[in-house]
């Protein structure tokens, strides 16, 4: 287990990918992500409708809204380059950051999970100034054409399970720990290793952890990290996971 500060952010962004300056939205001919599944009932929040407005099948989720999705319900949303991501019931995702180049197929894409589960299923990076950013409030995860999802909890904790590929798990450094405008994805560092007990406290630039396919990490709400433990697939047999992986069946890249 590593250590955390109880102001690290989890953060997952594409592997050993740097975040460049966005794709404008111009340039790519939209940026929108479009619901293309909802069973159910959410809603969208922006500055302009602070008491939310219903989503229906169709609807286009724009930058800086957020999508509220009520008990009983999921939602499923599709990105311009194919990439999906899912919400299950009381889940809270705000669209940060969405731009991608339809030319270059460069992608910036920063989520933020404040609640919730989050099914993603990320297309293949296409240049190497891509990335894609999925904030909860505790860890750092990177990914390239990766199926994985993540669970924040009511008390702030935080899980990653990993379906296939693989996810960099960690914390991003110090001065990139504040609130910023922009996320900055952290540059890879070594992995964590066995320390004799006590528990070594580890500062917010020294781990990373490499979550590979059927594995998960667990991240306690005063940010300790567990080790990659192995997913069991009999166990992992829930209704959102079930739902998730048919849907799964019907993608094409």
């Amino acid at each position: 287990m590593l250590k955390q500060s109880l102001t690290l952010s989890i953060v997952l962004l594409l592997a050993f990918v740097c975040v460049s300056t966005p794709v404008h939205a111009a340039e790519s001919g939209g940026s929108d992500a479009v619901v293309t599944v909802i069973q159910g009932t959410a809603r969208v929040y922006s500055r302009e409708a602070t008491k939310g407005r219903g989503i229906k099948k169709g609807d286009r989720i724009k930058e800086d809204q957020e999508v509220r999705v009520a008990k009983k319900s999921r939602i499923e949303m599709r990105f311009p380059d194919g990439t999906v991501m899912r919400l299950a019931e009381k889940s809270r995702l705000k669209m940060n950051d969405l731009a991608f180049n339809k030319k270059t197929e460069s992608k910036n894409v920063e989520v933020d999970l404040a609640v919730g589960k989050l099914w993603a299923t990320v297309k293949k990076l296409g240049t190497p100034d891509s990335s894609v950013v999925v904030k909860t409030s505790n860890a750092v995860a990177g990914v390239r054409g990766t199926v994985y999802q993540v669970n924040v909890f009511e008390d702030k904790s935080a899980k990653v399970k990993v379906y296939d590929g693989e996810v960099f798990v960690a914390n991003p450094p110090r001065d990139a720990a504040q609130p910023t405008d922009k996320v900055t994805a952290p540059h890879p560092v070594a992995g964590p290793h066995a320390v004799p007990p006590p528990m070594h406290e580890v500062s917010m630039e020294e781990w990373t952890v490499i979550v590979k396919a059927m594995q998960q990490i667990s991240i306690s709400p005063q940010g300790v990290a567990s080790k990659p433990q192995v997913i069991d697939p009999q166990a992992d047999t829930d209704a959102w996971v079930k739902w998730n992986q048919e849907r799964d069946k019907e993608l094409t890249f």
